[in-house]
């Protein structure tokens, strides 16, 4: 089976340049060309949506899987006829920390909740962990407070100077009057992203997944990641 790596971006060149390794299993660049295969293949789409159409096409016409790690696209709203999976994060930690926190995040309704992100300054897409975050706290999205300035993230965060340009630092606090709790999380480089993919890969060949849209969490929940 051919597994396609969709983009050419920091992540996808992180993904393809990582030790992935899958038996019987080719782990290739997306090209236009891949188009008029006729086989079930795993898309796993880093990309900008430029070549968003054409990697959904392929799905629909052979049934393969499609693991989407960009945020704000239409996939995240799509009802598909193949396996789409929807990964606004993929380190395995930071996954878990989310479950955990959609699962209980509804007790923290009535209390004063702040949600702050930081992320290297190229980052135009929107901030998918934060706003999933933001979603299980019921705090709207424009109350997360982003941080692209590399001299707060380096001097008020503590990104260290070499992940400036590589980083994902997420921050929420919980109070009442003279109470806090913080939840901190920090994912410096790519090589745990690449490392969840490689997880996410192994489940989705050694799982039968429906024609249907899951998150990453689902599969958590599942057990099965």
């Amino acid at each position: 089976m051919k597994i396609f790596i969709v983009g050419s971006g920091k992540l996808a060149n992180a993904i393809l340049k990582a030790d992935l390794s899958f038996a019987s299993c080719e782990v290739i660049k997306w090209e236009p060309l891949y188009q008029t295969l006729n086989e079930r293949a795993i898309l796993v789409h880093a990309g900008s949506g430029r070549e968003l159409k054409e990697c959904l096409a392929f799905c629909a016409g052979t049934k393969s899987v499609f693991i989407e790690l960009s945020t704000g696209l239409e996939t995240e709203n799509l009802d598909p006829e193949f396996p789409l999976i929807i990964c606004p994060n993929t380190s395995i930690l930071i996954l878990k920390t989310l479950r955990m926190i959609d699962l209980f995040g509804g007790s923290f309704e009535d209390y004063e909740i702040s949600i702050t992100e930081s992320h290297q300054s190229t980052k135009k897409t929107e901030p998918g962990t934060a706003y999933n975050l933001a979603n299980s706290l019921k705090v709207p999205h424009n109350k997360v407070v982003s941080i692209r300035d590399p001299q707060v993230q380096q001097d008020k965060i503590g990104i260290p100077l070499e992940f400036l340009n590589g980083h994902a630092y997420h921050k929420i606090v919980i109070r009442n009057c003279n109470d806090e709790v913080t939840i901190e999380t920090k994912v410096l480089g790519h090589n745990s992203y690449a490392n969840g993919v490689n997880a996410i890969i192994k489940t989705c060949l050694n799982h039968d997944l429906e024609n249907k849209r899951y998150t990453v969490l689902d599969l958590i929940d599942r057990k099965i990641l």
